[in-house]
C-alpha cells in the first residue's frame, strides 16, 4: 500500500477509490489488477477489463489463467507475492506501449473466446448432445 501511495504521489498511477460503478472504474483505468488469492471460475472483472482493451495483472488463483496469458494480454503474479505484483505493475506503468499491446490481445482473445453468439452456440451444442439431438 505505501508503493501505491508513493506512484500516486509522484503522478505514475491515480488512485480511483472505491466505486459501484466497476465499469466506469476500468474505462478510466490503463490497467487493471486483481490482487485476489480467492480462487473464482472465470473472474469477470479480469473479462470485462479485457473485453475493452485493458492490460490485466492477477495472481495465479482460480482461473485468471484463463484469460490471461502472460506477456501477451497481462501478467499471471505468483499469488500472494505483493513484491512481485508490484515489480509487474511499475513495467506496465514504465511501458505504455506494452500495454496498450497487452490490452488489444485481450481484447481480442474475449472476443475469439468469449463472445455472447460463441457461448450460446457451445451452450446449445451442450443441450444438443446431452439429448441425443
Amino acid at each position: 500500500l505505501e508503493l501505491i501511495h508513493h506512484w500516486h504521489n509522484e503522478g505514475l498511477i491515480n488512485w480511483l477509490g472505491r466505486s459501484s460503478n466497476v465499469y466506469e472504474l476500468i474505462q478510466k483505468s490503463n490497467i487493471v489488477a486483481l490482487p485476489s488469492i480467492y480462487p473464482e471460475g472465470v473472474p469477470r472483472l479480469l473479462l470485462e477489463a479485457s473485453s475493452v482493451g485493458r492490460a490485466c495483472i492477477a495472481y495465479d488463483t482460480g482461473g485468471c489463467d484463463s484469460l490471461i496469458i502472460h506477456n501477451y494480454n497481462g501478467l499471471i503474479v505468483k499469488s500472494n507475492s505483493a513484491q512481485e505484483l508490484a515489480v509487474e505493475l511499475e513495467y506496465l506503468l514504465k511501458n505504455p506501449q506494452i500495454r496498450l499491446e497487452m490490452g488489444a490481445n485481450g481484447r481480442k482473445r474475449v472476443k475469439e473466446l468469449f463472445s455472447s453468439i460463441l457461448v450460446i452456440n457451445k451452450t446449445l451444442q451442450i443441450y444438443k448432445d446431452t439429448i441425443g439431438c
